[in-house]
């Protein structure tokens, strides 16, 4: 086995980590030296030693760098999982049942391509640490690895991961592997912007039937999951696209037939291109009300602010960094349903009639309705948020919003943050029918209005972040 070579490129931009990171890399050196050299078993027992007690000591000192982190706790289990998997592998060559030292190595080489070279990097880099400049070598490193679709193949096999490797790197693929559903998890954390899952059915730990269910209630992205299944039964194919595989393949797996597979979700995941097409209407709708002209990227940003806050301080909110992006992406179309308003009412100048107020009121059924429709078809998280955020952005807490009259933590989160990010906007900013407040004012408004419009939590985020919004609101501010 070669020796792992370090690489400036695997920098996470914080000398103390890197140093431990290079320090793992000549740990397993010594350890495939050892066994290449047919050491002692005491010798081999004393490395197997020093990479646990490493280990450990690298984590904690890692640990202390997560801990604004919003997936912090799930970082840390990720951690103590890997503990205690190289514990029982070690303990099993001390107690001379059987030479483990191998099996030691493929997991510790495996952790290194999975956590250290990809999982960390990302945590660092969302932590804002640098590695070498912008521009340099940190930037190539990722974009080495966004080169080619990435593809995660899910086998306790490692011959059956083997040979999936070879036809789908032949095909252009970027390929990562876990051999059970629970690694399979870890690697998709890391991965937020994998689209595509191989998985067999039958294997310890997790199986492929869990690891499609919990996919699917936890992705921000829909992801393809293609079944590879050596069992011959209709039964399990069956149970395994309930849960929700796209697909299927028995083995041994055909390179044409994969290939052809993977063509067809492609052509899946396109139907996300739809995405584009709505936020241009989002536009529309934003034109025909005469609205000021970047309205929706202000409302954009405040909304990342607000989000991003709330996921590094309140994760019990539910908010991850990830979906804090997610939220924000898709609320530019939180006003879409006015394109289904009249213009008489869309650009009356003065005060609408209590009748034309509650014409003006369906426009969030009219983008919920529309909204819904396309999350039906496409299963994307992405549209799941927009519908909440359509639907349910006029709701207040007090329960005397529209159009359902929800309340509290019954509105949806999305919603919740959004609609304050549009109230500051819309006060701070001149329409047709009023001048802008100053920003004094409309916060005191919002202010005001903590627990009764607004969710307590997020007025108390939005006055943490006003300074970020007072600059957001000149930068964008229009001409």
């Amino acid at each position: 086995m070669k020796k792992l070579l370090w690489n400036d490129r695997f920098s996470v931009g914080v000398g103390l980590i890197d140093q431990q990171h290079k320090k793992l890399f000549a740990i397993i050196n010594d350890l495939i030296i050892a066994r290449e050299n047919q050491q002692q078993q005491g010798v081999i027992e004393k490395i197997l030693a020093e990479i646990i007690s490493y280990t450990e000591y690298h984590f904690s000192s890692e640990e202390k760098l997560f801990k604004t982190h919003p997936a912090y706790e799930k970082h840390c289990l990720l951690h103590k999982d890997f503990i205690v998997k190289v514990r029982a592998l070690v303990d099993g060559c001390y107690s001379r049942t059987r030479d483990t030292s191998e099996d030691t190595l493929e997991v510790l080489i495996s952790w290194l391509k999975t956590h250290v070279l990809h999982t960390d990097l990302i945590f660092f880099r969302q932590l804002g640490y640098q590695s070498f400049g912008e521009s340099d070598v940190l930037v190539q490193l990722l974009e080495e690895k966004q080169s080619g679709e990435k593809i995660l193949v899910v086998d306790d096999s490692p011959d059956q991961r083997q040979l999936l490797r070879m036809i789908l790197e032949r095909n252009g693929y970027n390929v990562f592997e876990a051999e059970n559903g629970n690694e399979a998890l870890r690697v998709c954390a890391g991965l937020t912007d994998l689209r595509f899952i191989i998985t067999d059915l039958n294997m310890p730990d997790m199986d492929g039937y869990e690891l499609i269910q919990r996919i699917r209630q936890n992705q921000i992205h829909y992801i393809y999951i293609v079944v590879v299944t050596g069992m011959d039964r209709d039964d399990t194919v069956l149970t395994a696209l309930s849960k929700g595989a796209n697909d299927f393949l028995t083995k041994p797996v055909r390179p044409e037939e994969l290939n052809l597979r993977l063509q067809g979700g492609k052509q899946l995941l396109r139907l996300e291109t739809q995405n584009e097409l709505i936020f241009s209407m989002a536009r529309l709708a934003d034109y025909r009300s005469e609205e000021t002209g970047l309205h929706l990227d202000r409302v954009r940003e405040y909304t990342l602010v607000l989000g991003h806050y709330l996921a590094v301080h309140h994760p019990e909110i539910g908010i991850t960094v990830s979906l804090a992006k997610e939220i924000s992406k898709v609320s530019p179309l939180h006003d879409i349903g006015k394109v289904g308003i009249e213009d008489s009412i869309l650009k009356k100048t003065g005060s609408l009639t209590d009748e034309e107020f509650e014409r003006m009121k369906d426009h969030t059924l009219i983008g919920g309705d529309l909204i819904s429709d396309i999350y039906v078809k496409t299963g994307s998280l992405s549209m799941r948020l927009a519908f909440e955020i359509t639907m349910y952005h006029h709701e207040r807490w007090n329960g005397n919003g529209y159009p359902a009259g929800l309340s509290g933590d019954g509105i949806p989160v999305a919603a919740r943050i959004v609609a304050l990010a549009d109230v500051y906007d819309a006060l701070t900013t001149e329409r047709v029918y009023k001048k802008a407040y100053d920003h004094e004012k409309a916060k005191s408004i919002i202010v005001d209005e903590k627990g009764t419009h607004f969710d307590p939590q997020i007025v108390d985020a939005f006055l943490a972040m006003e300074m970020k919004f007072k600059e957001l609101k000149e930068k964008l501010k229009d001409n």
